[in-house]
């Protein structure tokens, strides 16, 4: 929730920049378009020389560019609106919103530069002509990101991992923040941030589409009746679910887990969802001891036991 909070605070911050920018481009567009003669007659008459003229005949190539900027921003505010009230509801919607905001976004700005070098007068021609043997060049350095791309976009289609989802990448575990057409965000509890390349998931675990199965282990002392102990938690079971919130089901007495050296170890487990994964195992022990101690059964301490040798 918090974390869906923080989105929506960052799309207003972005939003209301964009609509500011979007607001003074187009004053300027329209001051271009209203006194396009007057402006380009004025610069092509000027003769002050120095640093001034210089700067007074890129007026028009100036204007040019706020305009394509307008309209560039203008399409981006329009389509990403379009796209997240489009996509939104389900998990999977997010995801896929997401990354045909950010595919689009790329192709947007990618045409608005072009579009900005032929207002500069550069010939594209000879660039595009040019850029055959770069991008020759970069491709081939470029394997990793467009191995990424595919891959991010494999796995939005797939639906193997989706925003919200609750997964274990590596070895790290965390909620799935964003997958981009690069990389995949993940933060987890504690609100680090760990950011993956798409083409490197290659396994994970995905702890969402299942309600997950919390444990936890309670010592007692050795000399108490394990059946006694059965007996006490099975006639407060009631009483410890209602102070585990979280737990969607009661918890299972599992046996004896191990035997350790100064405590018979207890396994308990119970069902919740995987968000709530953590609190589950800290309710359940706290409330397991609460009534373990209400009913004289006490949480062993370690115990060191001398023998002394007679003489």
């Amino acid at each position: 929730m918090a974390e869906e909070v923080k989105q929506q605070h960052k799309w207003k911050k972005t939003t209301t920049v964009g609509l500011v920018l979007l607001v003074v481009f187009a004053a300027i567009t329209v001051l271009g378009f209203v006194f396009h003669d007057k402006i380009w007659a004025w610069c092509e008459g000027y003769s002050g020389g120095g640093i001034l003229d210089i700067v007074i005949n890129l007026i028009p190539e100036l204007i040019g560019t706020v305009q394509i900027l307008f309209v560039a921003l203008l399409v981006l505010y329009i389509v990403c609106t379009i796209i997240k009230s489009i996509f939104k509801g389900t998990n999977r919607r997010v995801t896929i919103g997401r990354l045909v905001n950010s595919i689009f976004k790329v192709v947007v700005w990618v045409v608005c530069v072009i579009a900005i070098l032929a207002v500069w007068g550069i010939d594209l021609t000879a660039l595009i002509a040019g850029a055959g043997v770069l991008t020759l060049i970069i491709g081939l350095g470029m394997q990793s990101l467009i191995a990424d791309v595919v891959a991010g976009i494999f796995i939005v289609c797939d639906g193997t991992l989706q925003v919200g989802d609750i997964v274990t990448i590596d070895g790290w575990r965390g909620t799935v923040q964003e997958i981009g057409i690069r990389n995949t965000k993940l933060i987890n509890y504690s609100g680090d941030i760990r950011v993956a390349n798409n083409s490197t998931i290659k396994v994970f675990i995905n702890q969402s589409r299942e309600n997950s199965y919390p444990t936890v282990i309670v010592g007692v002392p050795y000399e108490e009746n394990l059946q006694h102990v059965k007996e006490v938690f099975e006639a407060n079971k009631a009483k410890i679910k209602e102070m585990c919130p979280v737990l969607l089901s009661d918890i299972d007495f599992n046996g004896v887990d191990n035997l350790a050296a100064s405590s018979v170890d207890l396994h308990f487990g119970a069902t919740c969802k995987e968000g709530d994964f953590f609190a589950a195992q800290r309710q359940m022990r706290g409330a397991i001891k609460t009534v373990f101690e209400e009913n004289g059964i006490c949480v062993p301490f370690p115990q060191v036991v001398v023998h002394e040798e007679k003489k």
